[in-house]
């Protein structure tokens, strides 16, 4: 007899990004990191074991995710012995744009549905996170849900995704601008590891997520949107100082940030925020995310409001 089982998983936002991977096998960064859940943008899969071929997005089979799978299946697959299935998968919106976090709801998506097929109990999700971060470190946060905080420990059991707070701490208001790019995350991680500035990135990022998650937890917005600008500055620096001298940011993101330092200076507040791309995050208050938002369409932008997000769930 067959089953299908369906679960939904939330983007994230990154407010301190973790770049570069010193075990790329079981995926363990360099340092801690600190995200929030998104509540506009998910993954929205189900797995089923009447049908084959793994990892199907938008209809048509992905191979980069079905080869991240296989090491979440590994782990998982201990009691039922079930081998194939077949995962459909959609990302909502559905567009091209990058550093929105898809790979991070996709992967929270993915290893829950396949922890259900396989294991079949309710799984305690900061453990599950480390089997999620098998198939990418963002997708542990993404599962937990929240803001969340990725432990970077020194081997595959202490390095892990834990929720600490939700929007009772810190009623975040996200605005979301999505926007192209060709660059690979993957490539991105490798190339940092070049920058000369790279250790001292890595102590810095150590450093700035006790001071986030203070902030979070103190419900201080402000404290917070600073040092998301700073955690992002600091992260495209990397990239642009590695070999290749690799550039993501575009004169979208670029014109986007000019207008919310504007916007702050007219007494809104709004604080940007990028992932490893040029999509924008704009980080606000549920005072003024409206005026956030019309700024942004009247840049000719399409932007997406979104509040705290909760963890992947099983529908």
């Amino acid at each position: 007899m067959s089953v299908e089982y369906r679960a939904v998983a939330f983007t994230m936002q990154a407010l301190v990004k973790y770049h570069g991977l010193k075990d790329w096998k079981l995926r363990l960064p360099y340092h801690d990191s600190i995200s929030v859940n998104t509540t506009s943008m998910k993954t929205e899969a189900s797995i089923t074991d009447s049908k084959k071929g793994g990892v199907y997005i938008e209809g048509k089979q992905n191979d980069s995710a079905n080869g991240r799978l296989q090491a979440v299946v590994a782990r998982l697959d201990q009691t039922k012995g079930v081998r194939d299935f077949r995962i459909d998968s959609r990302n909502i919106p559905s567009g091209k744009a990058k550093g929105i976090g898809y790979s991070s709801s996709a992967g929270a998506a993915l290893t829950l549905l396949s922890h259900r097929l396989l294991v079949g109990d309710d799984p305690d999700l900061t453990e599950l996170s480390k089997t999620a971060r098998l198939f990418a470190a963002s997708a542990s946060r993404s599962l937990v849900g929240g803001f969340s905080r990725l432990y970077a420990g020194k081997d595959d059991d202490s390095t892990y995704a834990e929720r600490f707070a939700d929007s009772h701490d810190l009623d975040l208001r996200m605005v979301i601008v999505p926007l192209p790019s060709r660059v690979r995350t993957e490539d991105a991680h490798r190339e940092v590891l070049t920058s000369p500035f790279f250790k001292a990135r890595v102590e810095s990022a150590q450093k700035r997520c006790e001071e986030m998650q203070k902030a979070i937890l103190g419900g201080d917005l402000d404290v917070l949107g600073r040092l998301a600008e700073r955690d992002t500055l600091e992260l495209h620096s990397l990239t642009m100082t590695g070999d290749s001298g690799l550039v993501i940011m575009t004169e979208d993101s670029i014109r986007i940030i000019r207008r919310v330092r504007e916007l702050r200076n007219e007494g809104v507040k709004a604080y940007y925020s990028m992932q490893t791309g040029p999509s924008v995050f704009i980080n606000t208050s549920a005072e003024d995310e409206g005026a956030v938002l019309r700024a942004v369409e009247k840049l000719g932008y399409k932007g997406y409001l979104s509040g705290v997000g909760g963890e992947a769930t099983i529908l």
